[in-house]
């Protein structure tokens, strides 16, 4: 009998350390796209001058674990996710709902994955890596989070990992951000989507086995995307020109236009209350990237897709600061 398509789950848990897979899952969620993190093989050709048109053999270059899964933003596994993307966490509130702040640091944790597909393919891969992490919300839809993940130690296992309950409540939409999507401190409601991306550029360190030896960390970069209506001309006035309202003939400025506020950009999610569960998220200093509008044939209103790079504030002062409020007390490695 053929298998459905939509059986299939991802659990994963926060590693003790490098070289010490967890023993069991500590978060589960379903798939909202994407592939989870599984086993991926790199073939290569032999090179020979055989004076034949085709090439003889191949061989395995190297195996690794790799995948790039979608879920719904819920409060507990995207509080594990923002940790491991951004490397530092802290918590407080002796009961439910527990604080959890997440910042940047220079190293961020090891997880365990373990996939299961149609009750049939099962495998865990051990020393990963999150890579890329990207928030996402559209008017009338849920937050999405998609996380790239690499790592080093992939392995088949007989049988699916069932210890994590799969979460399945309180997820976010994008209009429990109503009236906390503030942009210089302002609320900004008429923004219709936006992606966050935070990439740690890290790869795959090969060395003298078939598995890579580490994975390293890279350069962090943030990058803002906004969709928005076209209903004021001031923020564009300001980056081109260097005020909301310029005078008559006023040339360009060669200024980079950084948002005020502290912080500049600030987004929160409040899914429930008593207890809450929220998700907040700040951008502390953001460059607004050059943009023009682009008008259509139809008649839909004007929007504007607005950029926004995260730039590193003063020294020791994070870049972004993540804040989640659920019923879990910590985030310790399993």
């Amino acid at each position: 009998m053929a298998i459905a398509e939509n059986i299939a789950h991802l659990r994963f848990a926060i590693q003790a350390a490098k070289g010490t897979p967890s023993t069991v899952s500590a978060y589960g969620v379903y798939l909202a796209g994407g592939t989870p993190p599984g086993v991926s093989r790199t073939d290569e050709t032999y090179e020979e001058t055989s004076g034949l048109r085709m090439r003889n053999d191949k061989y395995v270059s190297e195996v690794h674990a790799a995948g790039t899964f979608e879920a719904y933003v819920m409060p507990l596994s995207i509080g594990a996710l923002l940790y491991a993307a951004l490397g530092a966490k802290a918590v407080t509130g002796a009961t439910d709902p527990y604080t959890h702040t997440f910042t940047v640091a220079t190293s961020r944790p090891w997880l365990t994955f373990w996939k299961s597909i149609g009750a049939l393919l099962f495998e865990r891969s051990a020393d990963c890596k999150v890579n890329t992490l990207t928030i996402s919300g559209e008017s009338g839809k849920p937050l999405r989070v998609t996380a790239e993940v690499l790592g080093l130690n992939p392995v088949f296992k007989t049988a699916a990992e069932a210890t994590a309950t799969i979460e399945v409540t309180n997820r976010m939409l994008h209009y429990h951000g109503t009236g906390a999507l503030m942009l210089e401190g302002a609320a900004v409601a008429d923004i219709r989507a936006f992606q966050l991306v935070i990439a740690n550029n890290g790869e795959i360190i090969p060395g003298d086995s078939l598995t890579g030896i580490d994975v390293s960390e890279g350069e962090l970069t943030a990058q803002l995307t906004i969709t928005k209506l076209f209903l004021a001309t001031s923020m564009r006035n300001r980056l081109f020109y260097g005020v909301a309202s310029p005078a008559d003939n006023l040339a360009a400025v060669s200024s980079i236009l950084e948002l005020s506020g502290t912080p500049s950009v600030s987004f929160k999610f409040l899914r429930a209350t008593a207890p809450e569960r929220s998700l907040e998220i700040q951008l502390h200093r953001v460059a607004l990237a050059p943009y023009d509008i682009t008008p259509g044939t139809g008649n839909s209103p004007l929007t504007e897709g607005i950029t926004l790079d995260c730039l590193q504030p003063a020294a020791g002062t994070t870049p972004i600061t993540a804040k989640v409020l659920n019923a879990q007390a910590t985030y310790a490695a399993t």
